[in-house]
């Protein structure tokens, strides 16, 4: 009968097993011995992180993260987003010009009623617009039918609003019908070129987010929402 005693090493181990390494040395599991991958598995089936507060930077109020989505709601869900970003950027916008005609225009018969009012419509409008493009961005996502009928509500009063100011003249608000009236700066060559100028583009901006708040509306409608119970979190993060 043959012995093993001519394959065993000295540690005890068959010559054609011993295992690779250093003498003594237990051998390793296969995901130790590969490089450590830490990547976040992004796309369609992934859980939602509602808990990882990101957005908007800075303020970090809510998680936002369009890779999370479903392909076909990403481009409707960036829609909804820029909708947000175009109105806080057109009421900064009035903002701005409204300090600017302040500086270069010689009478202050308007000037701290109209910044006071510009920044009114600041403070008021974007936070508006951010709540908004949340219905919209949640109801699709969970999804949840009464979240996507709140955010059309929601839009179609801010896009009211957006045709609104696109042509009413009303002190800080520089509809396209101010053209046609008596302007305060019309004394002022320099403070009138830079007013029509600031007519011509904050009237542009606004009828663009009336049109884009249009257009939301109308591809939410096409999603066809339909309900679920799935809520892993409070929705925005509470300050303690």
């Amino acid at each position: 009968m043959m012995t093993m005693s001519s394959t065993a090493t000295s540690g005890g181990w068959p010559e054609a097993v011993k295992p690779i390494g250093k003498s003594g040395e237990q051998p390793q599991a296969m995901g130790q011995a590969l490089p450590q991958l830490h990547v976040r598995a992004q796309g369609p089936g992934v859980e939602i992180r509602w808990e990882d507060y990101n957005y908007p930077p800075v303020l970090e109020l809510i998680h936002f993260d369009v890779t999370e989505l479903q392909y076909k709601l990403r481009k409707v869900v960036r829609l909804l987003n820029f909708g947000f970003v175009l109105m806080s950027c057109t009421c900064l916008l009035n903002f701005t010009d409204s300090l600017m005609l302040n500086v270069v225009a010689d009478t202050d018969k308007f000037r701290t009623r109209w910044v006071l009012q510009s920044f009114l419509q600041a403070a008021v409008l974007p936070p508006a617009a951010f709540v908004t493009f949340y219905l919209g961005y949640r109801g699709l996502a969970v999804p949840d039918p009464i979240l996507v009928h709140r955010y059309q509500l929601a839009q179609i009063a801010l896009g009211l609003i957006s045709v609104l100011f696109a042509l009413v003249p009303y002190d800080c608000v520089n509809g396209l019908l101010t053209l046609a009236t008596d302007k305060p700066y019309s004394s002022d060559g320099q403070a009138n070129v830079f007013w029509i100028i600031a007519i011509a583009v904050e009237s542009f901006l606004w009828m663009l987010n009336a049109a884009l708040a249009l257009l939301n509306v109308v591809q939410v409608r096409r999603m066809n929402v339909i309900p679920t119970n799935v809520y892993n979190s409070p929705p925005m993060k509470m300050q303690s």
